[in-house]
């Protein structure tokens, strides 16, 4: 008898206090921005926030400068429960749903406007297809073009073979269009790629000059190529069964926070780029231009390649076909343009 009244106390006390003692969760999260960067600032201002409005319910804990290793060793520790989320750039987002990169493609946007003009249009496929594959996300936030920058001018394709270019981990649309071009790119994480400019393993990178001045790869190269290969975004990624084992009340506090940040990140994230590229220049990189007929050449020998792709089912290519409509589109004048 008394053991019964023990279990029907038990019982009576999580059905009280069930969200308290059954819900309290820390989101362990890793990113390669390093501690102090406005990002990581954010982010934690924003999980204090959430903390304050969950009554202690949710934490998160944030492992920065990319200490928890490159972007496959975070997804495999979030597939194991070591980590329950990371913060993802374009061109590793595929691992998790294989559509999600499609905004970074190269050589397909010619200018932001065109990138506002798809994604108002497009954002939410891609949103719901990573919530299908399983992974929580709170919106991108668009850092800009990324531009490829490097120890010799690169202005020519003849110029850019023989180069030791870098092309992340996990990137096959990217890697494609490299060998498509001639090239033999060299594939390492981003963690490495300073030790790569340093022992010479490689000379010529592609990346947004934001990330060039916060990775600091800038003190490593000189010349800058003016033209816009990629858009660059991020998202931050949460394993949905992690996420699910809050209440539906503590879900909707988490979302409505973090996407507010990202939202911010977002608005600024171009505005930001463009500063950056701004200050490589005045610490004296240099910006070189290709001719109009070596970009029609490039774009179209990395516009077949991403063709190829889609056929051959690395992405959904009636979501490459729907891309390019609305670029098309928007081009011409025949769409309807909101911003």
């Amino acid at each position: 008898m008394n053991r019964l009244i023990t279990v029907k106390l038990i019982t009576a006390l999580f059905v009280v206090f069930g969200n308290s003692l059954v819900f309290a969760q820390t989101f362990k999260i890793a990113t390669i921005a390093p501690e102090g960067s406005s990002w990581m600032s954010d982010m934690k201002r924003g999980a204090e926030v959430i903390e304050k409005q969950t009554d202690g319910r949710v934490k998160f804990k944030f492992y920065g400068g990319g200490v928890q290793g490159n972007d496959k060793q975070v997804q495999r520790k979030m597939r194991t429960g070591q980590l329950q989320g990371g913060a993802f750039t374009s061109g590793a987002m595929n691992m998790f749903q294989r559509d999600a990169d499609l905004f970074s493609m190269p050589m397909v946007f010619n200018s932001i406007e065109e990138v506002h003009y798809v994604r108002e249009k497009m954002d939410s496929v891609i949103r719901e297809r990573l919530e299908q594959a399983g992974y929580v996300n709170f919106g991108f936030a668009g850092a800009g073009f990324a531009y490829m920058m490097s120890n010799k001018p690169l202005q020519t394709l003849g110029e850019l073979k023989g180069q030791k270019v870098w092309i992340p981990e996990g990137d096959p649309v990217g890697f494609a269009a490299l060998r498509a071009l001639g090239i033999a790119p060299v594939v390492m994480p981003v963690t490495d790629v300073m030790t790569g400019l340093q022992t010479d393993l490689l000379d010529s990178v592609t990346v947004p000059p934001v990330g060039a001045v916060v990775f600091q790869w800038h003190t490593r190269l000189k010349y800058i190529t003016d033209l816009p290969v990629a858009y660059v975004y991020a998202a931050m990624l949460i394993d949905k069964k992690a996420f699910s084992k809050m209440s539906a009340e503590d879900q909707k506090i988490t979302r409505d926070v973090l996407e507010g940040i990202y939202r911010k990140f977002d608005r600024y994230g171009v505005t930001d780029n463009e500063e950056a590229l701004q200050a490589l220049l005045e610490s004296g990189l240099e910006m070189v231009s290709p001719s109009p007929s070596d970009v029609r050449e490039w774009r179209g020998i990395v516009n077949d390649s991403n063709r190829r792709l889609a056929k051959d089912g690395k992405f959904d290519e009636a979501l490459l076909n729907q891309m390019q409509a609305l670029i098309k589109g928007y081009r011409d004048g025949s769409a309807a343009r909101s911003r």
